[in-house]
């Protein structure tokens, strides 16, 4: 499978990703947030997106990531999430040491909220962020998104059933406190998913053609 690593200038941590036509892994150690399925805050080694059909109607979605966690091989301190984006629309944006991975469809603003219909950001850190830093950047995207449908001409700022994962390398000293928008991290992550969201639409709606993920 393609994929690739991120390390920063100094080579000292690294954030591994690959994908298959269904799914983007994205593998390291991390501490990170997810507002998705089993969500909350922990220590995690995995993080996956995934494409269901858009009839997807699973009864147990813990139990459906935990099975393509196993086809892997890897083990259930993860989080994932669905979209019914295809994956060669996925976008993956680097910015110094933030790494962002972005899938995007709102054709229905208001989707039903048990259907995968939806924008999935995920934001990695090659260097290391405090909790309360990890859980201000899951605001700190969300404003980029919203900016992002605004530029597009939409009335909304999401859909139902949207969901941010953010991961850094732990440390028991992190090097970032905080994550808001005028933040060296902030700032990074802002414009990555800001970027990112407008790439991903563009993509899942035609104005843009693409076979496979964009980097």
């Amino acid at each position: 499978n393609p994929g690739n690593i991120c390390s920063n200038a100094k080579g000292r941590k690294h954030v591994r990703y690959h994908y298959d036509k269904d799914t983007v892994y994205i593998r390291g150690e991390f501490r990170a947030a997810s507002t998705g399925i089993d969500g909350g805050l922990k220590h995690i080694s995995t993080i996956l997106n995934h494409t269901v059909p858009k009839n997807f109607d699973h009864t147990d979605p813990p139990g459906f990531v935990r099975e393509l966690l196993a086809r892997k091989g890897y083990g259930t301190d993860a989080f994932g999430l669905l979209t019914a984006v295809w994956m060669q629309n996925l976008c993956i944006l680097q910015y110094d040491y933030i790494t962002v991975f972005v899938t995007a469809g709102v054709s229905n603003p208001n989707p039903d909220p048990a259907k995968p219909h939806t924008i999935n950001i995920i934001v990695t850190s090659d260097e290391s962020m405090s909790d309360a830093a990890i859980l201000e950047t899951i605001m700190t995207a969300t404003e980029a998104k919203a900016h992002a449908l605004r530029n597009l001409g939409r009335d909304f700022t999401g859909t139902t059933s949207d969901a941010v994962v953010v991961a850094a390398v732990p440390d028991p000293e992190p090097k970032h406190l905080y994550a808001g928008t005028f933040t060296e991290v902030g700032r990074r992550v802002y414009d990555a998913v800001l970027t990112g969201v407008t790439a991903s639409l563009d993509r899942h709606e035609g104005r843009v053609q693409r076979t496979t993920p964009s980097y």
